[in-house]
This record gives C-alpha cells, sequence and structure tokens, in this order.
C-alpha cells in the first residue's frame, strides 16, 4: 500500500512538472508601441508611442502558450517637435479618436499561437480599444536571448468606431486620415 501512495505521488510530481507553465511579466520600462497614422491623398503623416501599463506571458518549454497585456492610452505621445504637437496629443485623447478619458486602457489577448520555425510565431489576438474587441493577426519575432518578442502589424481603425476624418466621412481628398494605423510593437520580459 505504501508503494502505491509513493507511486502516486511520483507520478503527481511528474505531472505537474510536465504541465508547469512559467509566469514571465512585461517589462513595461523597456517596452513600447510605435503608432503611424497618414494622411490617404496626401503625404503627410503622424507619429508616436504609446506605453504598457502591465501584462505577462505564459511559456512552456521556451515557447510561448498564453499572453495578455493591458495598454495605457493616457500615454500616447507624438514624436514630433513642432508647437503643435500638445494639440494632436490632446485630439487623440479626445473622443474623435481613442476617448482616453472614458477608455484610459486597451487590451490585447493571445487566443492562438502557432510556432513556424525560427523564432517566428503567428499570434491570433484579441484587441480592446473603445470598449470593442476585434481579432486581429499578426507574426512576431521571438528572441530567447534577448527575452524580446517584436511584431508590426495594421489596423482597421474604423473596426473600432475611430472614424473622425475617415474615408467613408470626409468628401475632400487632402484631409481624409487614411483608415490604417500601423503599430511596431516592442516587447521585453
Amino acid at each position: 500500500m505504501i508503494q502505491k501512495i509513493y507511486l502516486l505521488i511520483i507520478i503527481s510530481c511528474l505531472t505537474l512538472q510536465i504541465n508547469a507553465q512559467e509566469s514571465i511579466k512585461l517589462n513595461t520600462k523597456k517596452s513600447i508601441i510605435i503608432w503611424e497614422g497618414n494622411k490617404l491623398f496626401s503625404f503627410g503623416s503622424h507619429d508616436g508611442t504609446v506605453n504598457f501599463k502591465e501584462g505577462e506571458v505564459m511559456v512552456k518549454d521556451n515557447k510561448i502558450t498564453k499572453g495578455s497585456f493591458i495598454i495605457d492610452m493616457t500615454s500616447i505621445q507624438s514624436n514630433e517637435k513642432e508647437t503643435w504637437v500638445n494639440d494632436l496629443v490632446a485630439h487623440l485623447k479626445h473622443k474623435d479618436f481613442f476617448d482616453v478619458q472614458n477608455n484610459p486602457t486597451a487590451k490585447i489577448v493571445f487566443t492562438n499561437i502557432k510556432y513556424v520555425g525560427d523564432g517566428f510565431v503567428q499570434i491570433t489576438a484579441d484587441l480592446t480599444i473603445n470598449k470593442i474587441t476585434k481579432s486581429v493577426f499578426f507574426v512576431a519575432e521571438q528572441d530567447d536571448a534577448k527575452k524580446q518578442l517584436e511584431t508590426r502589424l495594421k489596423i482597421d481603425r474604423t473596426d473600432w468606431n475611430i472614424t473622425y476624418k475617415s474615408q467613408g466621412k470626409t468628401s475632400i481628398k487632402d484631409h481624409i486620415i487614411s483608415d490604417a494605423i500601423s503599430f511596431k510593437v516592442h516587447l521585453n520580459f
């Protein structure tokens, strides 16, 4: 009987080790999102950054199995140096765009992760902006030595009800802002 109990304990311990996943917190000081928006029929564009509030990934055998991140929408900044840049940032935080007063955070949750070789990962995720959640897909590069995950993606801002000077809402071509917003995402753990 004692041998059976020991055997059950050993099997339980091995099962826990096999299924063990490590939670790794995001280093929010070293992680960043770089955004870029463009005009549709002219050469004007704006770019800047937004920070993460928190995040973590679950890792098993050096492979990410889950991920969840909170984006601090109050941290939106522009990389431009012009005197009007404060007006631009205030407008991005206004209800015309991200309505930061009512939506101070955005969220991204990995829903499907597939490793495709040489450190590249296909990720499907739920992205929540302005209380609207939509699925996005991107390919990321994982660098285990540097503990980094980097990707680029584009979204159609109108899917999150951000329609200010959108193609369907503005008639003067020179003033239309592209519906696509591009992001470069650098995650450090």
